[in-house]
């Protein structure tokens, strides 16, 4: 067999070093610089990693068939290809699970959306062939035992990172400022505690298999004599290079966290620091203390975390000046970010020193080495049980519950199986230790069925126990997350949800909406019920339940192929495992299975994340792989005999696999077949050195080779470029469009932001277009904030008595994409009328639109554009812009049937038209979709009022007051001087807010509100009672107290007048604000109460 060219060797390390990345990234990365930070940022830098392996796997087949090996004993026989294919383990429900994605992906609503994912996702078509293409390629290029070992260690250690920045928020050290609570749920790298947990569970089995594994080994007799001192100190140099890890990362959240920069010149902060951290992580994997000597290689991650710390001291250093600052946060850390590089430098440096000085041991580890390895894998199993518990995400604990079940029920079976074999005398202890797990097992699930059903007192206490409470709440439906999920799956009595969507087409029953989907899909079946549950504007864009999400993403056709490949998973590795004589393959497949029996448990009540969906993948490579290594099969790419087995490298003290092969030789017989090789090795170099000197066409063969070389480079070079241009253009780029918006939020989102901040802010808007002109997000965006700009130079054209201009008929998109920068950008808006800049707006707009049709913000947004243009701009004289808005709110409405919100202001603007009778339809349907939407009554009294209604307009404000008694206050003065030729009517509203008052005495407004209506009502001595609560309540209220002195004048006091006179002169002398204009008419108000007052 020809050895391997470099350029093959390096394709492999490519390969492998790709996976074990993606097992490190995946899991902890996120980037504060984004707008979305963590799933889709997960899902690119996963595409990227294996766009780059897909490469590296391209080259080295290449690499393969330029070599003209000759072919193998099993391929020799002209095998057809779909044989060699079916031959390998799973590789027919993986093909028939990809093929029916793409097929769904065809035949999608939103074939677009289905291939590249959903902006709040990403978990497309496109995301999910490279889950399936990672673990094709783990399966094909996982040869030996020491890269099982390595990618085994890496996956636990990356969990390390998880875990521990889950108990940093528990403890409350947690440097970055989350929104939500992040205390008692902790989310740690993932933003949301069911994510989090549903990985870590995932981990679980995993470093349990370390575990038992490195127990197993020490009590056997297979080891060398320990020598505590140095099988320590390797300890210690291990555990100094995780915490160096750890604190590194740590190091970095803080510097994110409180160093602010205006650009993105620290984009490579946090994910250089996993990076470096990973480094370590191998270094561990490695296990250099079974190495012969040291090498170069060894001291790489070391280099590159010293290295990292000069490079981000240097870029701190060199950048401070106004667009870098440092922003404390209180009662957080952040600033100590230097100390703990400093930390992380040291324990760098400590385990190097004991790399470095202490004596290796490339024999068989030592029972000491074992052990410190046991409780090195079990401190991170408790470690993951910890984080996981406080999370108090349910479904993940049940998968996890599930997970550890099924790893200790078939390691006992295994055992059992062993002893009957091997050792008869341990079958009943086995045998009891089966009984009890399993019995222990139907307790805790009698309990936990008790604990949901059971009204008992002390089940009733129970659910009230932080924590473990929320287990006795697994069956709830009427409130909380449980009413949420039920109502998404069965919907309520006015749509059918989830189910509901299913049942409506047959076809798509079968093929599905496409994935990516249900956001659009689901909004004709959107329970109204769920909106006093969840944000009113919101639409799922996943069911809760990963089984319905097939069905609907990919119909019953995508349900069975993904039954099917688990079945398939399940039956072969039940297969090996009962076949295998290597213990430790065995406990390994046994992992894996609990890993996906974790994730297929969870995805019960759970959403499946780029890091669970890459772990099942991975979790199915790794049981195909260990069967190819234990021999049970020929994978494509290995050789069909492998004589000698690759010593184990894993975490301090790793054993050498006990069957690398099936092959049953001793060492001994191998020894002379060995020596017999290298003899005919040397024999037929020599042979072919003399045929090489003898030829006379030596020199052009040699010319041939190397022109066909340079040509194969040539064409690596380009694979390479593509696949990196590949990465650039559909993932690097995608990530840089987000952090541009996030950019534009800052400035866009300000409440109080002038015109400046919003050119600004769209002037990145513009970048992200740029850069993902596809993306409707964007233009969404972008639309709203010119309209905040027309708005703004609305505002300053009326104090200014200039124009608002025409409509520019061939405003587009094109044209605002030409302004590459903030001052082209802002000389356009200047120059441009309030009108132009609405025909920007509505074309950006209706972009978005074009982009995704079936989503209802678009059409809505628009109406919006319109109805603005109507009642601000025209002045309620342009109907043609009215009759816009009603044409886009009825496709809104057509798309989103149950959204109430959008109902209401269609409604609104049907009323504008004069068509009341059909608004107060609309709301009436509104009204029975959403009883307990506020609004639609609000609209019903507008209408109502102004049809001059007055008693049915105040019944329903009165309803409204019951709910909520500020909901009229935008609206009060309006209401009030329309009640004014109705004293009774205005009486009753005035009435219903003296009873809405009595629940919230503290209010000032309320008694404001009180005062102006009893003054239009003629009571003037309520109205003086109210204002003078009100001027209580609220002492510098200007407002209230002038109109306190306005009544008390009209009581005729003139006393208590002048003295309220006097105390508002008072108060607005000390503020700026106040104009000598408003002064003047205060202190002759005050001469006048004088004046009377005295005579």
């Amino acid at each position: 067999m020809l050895r391997p060219s470099p350029v093959a060797v390096w394709c492999e390390r490519v390969i492998e070093g790709g996976w074990l990345l993606a097992l490190l990234l995946i899991p902890t990365y996120f980037n504060l610089l984004s707008a979305r930070h963590f799933e889709p940022d997960k899902a690119t830098t996963l595409r990227s990693i294996v766009m780059i392996m897909l490469a590296a796997a391209l080259i080295h087949a290449l690499e393969k068939i330029s070599a003209s090996r000759p072919p193998a004993d099993g391929d020799a026989n002209g095998a057809s290809w779909w044989r060699r294919v079916a031959a390998v383990p799973l590789a027919v429900p993986t093909l028939i699970y990809a093929a029916v994605f793409v097929l769904a992906t065809v035949v999608s609503v939103a074939p677009a959306v289905s291939f590249w994912g959903s902006y709040q996702r990403l978990q497309g078509t496109f995301t999910n062939l490279s889950y399936i293409m990672l673990g094709v390629l783990i399966a094909l290029y996982l040869r030996r035992r020491a890269q099982l070992d390595r990618l085994v260690v890496v996956m636990i250690l990356s969990s390390l990172i998880a875990a521990g920045y889950g108990l940093v928020q528990h403890l409350q050290l947690d440097p970055l400022p989350w929104r939500g609570d992040v205390v008692s749920r902790v989310a740690s790298t993932m933003g949301n505690s069911i994510f989090v947990a549903a990985y870590m569970i995932m981990v679980l089995p995993y470093a349990l298999y370390r575990g038992i594994i490195a127990v197993h080994h020490a009590r056997s007799s297979q080891v060398s004599p320990s020598q505590p001192s140095v099988d320590l100190g390797w300890g210690a140099a291990y555990a100094l290079l995780a915490l160096a890890a750890l604190a590194l990362v740590f190091a970095a959240m803080m510097f994110s966290a409180v160093v602010r920069a205006a650009d993105l010149r620290y984009w490579w902060v946090y994910p250089g620091a996993l990076v470096v951290a990973g480094g370590l992580f191998l270094l561990i994997a490695l296990a250099p203390h079974r190495a012969e000597r040291l090498t170069f290689g060894t001291l790489i991650p070391g280099i590159l975390l010293l290295g990292y710390v000069i490079l981000l001291g240097i870029s701190y250093t060199l950048g401070q000046g106004p667009n870098q600052r440092v922003v404390p946060l209180e009662g957080r850390p952040g600033v100590e970010w230097p100390l703990w590089l400093g930390i992380a430098t040291a324990l760098m440096t400590a385990g190097y020193a004991l790399v470095i000085l202490l004596p290796r041991r490339p024999d068989t580890p030592s029972r000491l080495s074992y052990a410190l390895e046991a409780v090195g894998a079990f401190v991170i199993t408790a470690l993951l049980l910890i984080a996981t518990f406080f999370t108090q995400s349910r479904g993940p604990w049940i998968g996890g519950f599930a997970a550890l079940f099924v790893f200790f029920t078939l390691l006992i079976v295994l055992a059992l199986h062993r002893a009957r074999r091997d050792n008869p005398a341990r079958v009943r202890l086995w045998r009891g230790l089966l009984i009890g797990e399993v019995t222990l097992a139907i307790a805790l699930g009698g309990f936990l069925a008790a604990f949901n059903l059971s009204d008992a007192p002390v089940f009733q206490q129970l659910r009230d126990v932080p924590y473990i409470g929320r287990m006795g709440r697994l069956l709830e439906v009427e409130s909380g997350t449980g009413r949420v999920r039920w109502l998404i799956w069965f919907g309520d009595d006015k749509a059918g949800g989830a189910a509901g969507l299913i049942r409506s087409d047959p076809l798509r029953m079968i093929v599905g909406w496409g994935p990516e989907t249900m956001f659009v899909a689901y909004n004709p079946f959107y329970p109204p019920s769920l909106t006093s549950l969840e944000a009113r504007s919101a639409s799922p864009d996943r069911s809760h339940q990963a089984y319905l999400d097939e069905i609907i993403n990919k119909g019953l056709l995508g349900l069975i192929s993904y039954l099917f490949l688990l079945f398939s998973f399940f039956a072969l590795a039940w297969r090996l495992m009962t076949h295998l004589d290597d213990w430790g393959l065995q406990v390994l497949i046994i992992a894996a299975v609990a890993a996906v029996t974790a994730h297929a448990v969870e995805g019960l009540t759970g959403i499946p994340i780029v890091s669970t969906l890459m772990l099942q993948w991975v979790s199915f490579a790794v049981v195909v792989s260990a069967g190819g290594i234990a021999g049970m099969y020929r994978l494509p790419g290995m050789p069909p005999v492998q004589t000698m087995p690759e010593k184990a490298s894993a975490l301090p003290g790793a054993p050498t696999p006990d069957n690398a092969t099936r092959s049953s030789r001793t060492p001994k017989d191998r020894a002379p077949e060995k020596a017999t090789t290298s003899a005919r090795q040397r024999s037929g170099r020599r042979a072919e050195a003399v045929r090489r000197g003898s030829s006379p066409a030596r020199p052009a063969a040699s010319r041939t080779r190397q022109e066909g070389r340079a040509a194969a480079m040539a064409v690596y070079a380009v694979i390479l470029i593509i696949a990196l241009l590949g990465v650039w253009a559909f993932n690097v780029d995608s990530v840089l469009a987000d952090m541009r918006l996030q950019q534009a939020q800052g400035y866009i989102d300000n409440p109080g932001g002038r015109l400046e901040q919003q050119i600004i802010g769209a002037s990145y808007l513009l970048d992200a277009i740029r850069m993902e002109p596809d993306q409707d997000f964007y233009y969404l965006t972008l639309g709203r904030s010119l309209m905040t700009m027309v708005t703004l130079r609305v505002n300053e054209a009326r104090q200014n008595g200039a124009s608002l201009g025409q409509i520019d008929p061939n405003a587009s998109v094109a044209t605002l994409l030409q302004l590459d920068d903030t001052a082209a950008l802002q000389s356009f808006v200047l120059q441009r009328t309030p009108m132009e800049l609405l025909s920007y707006a509505r074309a950006v707009l209706l972009r978005a639109q074009q982009l995704a049709p079936l989503n209802k913000d678009h059409a809505a947004n628009l109406a919006r554009m319109y109805n603005f243009w109507y009642q601000n701009l025209s002045g309620g004289q342009d109907r043609e812009a009215l009759t816009q808005a009603i044409e886009w709110y009825q496709r809104a409405h057509a798309i989103a049937p149950q959204d109430v919100a959008i109902l209401n202001e269609y409604a609104a603007a049907v009323a504008r038209s004069g068509d009341y009778d059909q608004a107060l339809a609309l709301l009436e349907k509104s009204r029975w979709l959403d009883p307990l939407y506020n609004d639609t009554p609000l609209r019903m009294g507008d209408i109502l009022r102004t049809q001059g209604k007055f008693a049915d307009a105040v019944d329903h404000y009165l309803m409204v007051l019951e709910r909520d008694p500020r909901a009229l206050d935008g609206q009060i003065t309006a209401i009030a001087a329309a009640l004014s030729s109705d004293p009774d009517q205005m009486k009753r509203l005035r009435d219903g807010y003296l009873a809405a008052r009595s629940s919230r005495p503290d209010d000032p407004q309320l008694s404001s509100i009180i005062g102006l209506l009893s003054v239009r009502a003629g009571d003037l001595e309520t109205a003086a009672t109210a204002f003078a609560e009100a001027v209580r309540l609220q002492p510098d209220n200007l407002e209230a107290r002038q109109n306190y002195t306005i009544v008390l004048s009209d009581l005729l006091r003139y006393d208590q007048a002048a003295q309220q006179a006097q105390e508002l002169l008072t108060r607005a002398a000390q503020r700026q604000e106040t104009t000598d204009q408003q002064r003047a008419a205060i202190e002759a108000l005050l001469g006048y109460l004088r004046q009377r007052a005295g005579g």
